[in-house]
């Protein structure tokens, strides 16, 4: 059986998203005379589509089309796509309309539950490099983002950055292998 890997397309968006959003974080390419509004829409452009829109599409196709997975395997990956995919969708809308940053506080806290149980699962199917890793990342990454995000804090801010970076770095290993390298 040939079965294509939609894998490649969802994790290639998670690196791209994480990366750019960490890049920010970090300070690369920002100075006094950043548009922050354009850079807030751009923002959400890429987190829209290569964070949503893309790991969404990933899922939809886990569930949907034999992969050359086993059902579970395809459910327990797509459901971590999907719920990625969602939550990138949410900061997209975020950064287009900002809301009440206590209800993104509350997302947060769901994605760190929904990522435990992922974690958890990872360990289980002995997949904790590099699945488990960037999952234990993402966890550290929402127990952060809500101390960025209520209170200018510089420190935590890099912080989220860097984890951000270390997520896209790890998931490399993952995207590699989806591509059949």
């Amino acid at each position: 059986m040939n079965a294509v890997n939609p894998e490649a397309i969802g994790v290639f968006g998670l690196v791209v998203t994480v990366w750019v959003f960490g890049l920010e974080q970090l300070g690369f390419g920002i100075d006094s005379e950043t548009d922050h509004a354009k850079l807030a829409r751009n923002l959400a452009h890429v987190a829209l589509w290569f964070g949503g829109v893309a790991q969404l599409f990933t899922a939809m196709c886990m569930y949907l089309f034999d992969v050359g997975m086993p059902p579970e395997a395809r459910v327990y990956i797509g459901t971590i796509f999907a719920t990625y995919g969602l939550f990138w969708v949410v900061v997209a809308m975020h950064f287009y309309n900002p809301g009440d940053r206590k209800i993104y506080a509350h997302l947060f806290l769901g994605i760190f539950f929904m990522t435990a149980l992922f974690s958890y699962k990872a360990w289980l199917l002995d997949k904790m490099w590099p699945l488990g890793t960037v999952l234990l990342l993402i966890n550290l990454l929402t127990i952060l983002l809500p101390f960025a995000w209520y209170r200018k804090n510089d420190i935590v801010t890099k912080i989220c950055g860097a984890t951000n970076v270390a997520i896209g770095v790890c998931a490399v290993p993952i995207l590699m292998k989806a591509l059949g390298l």
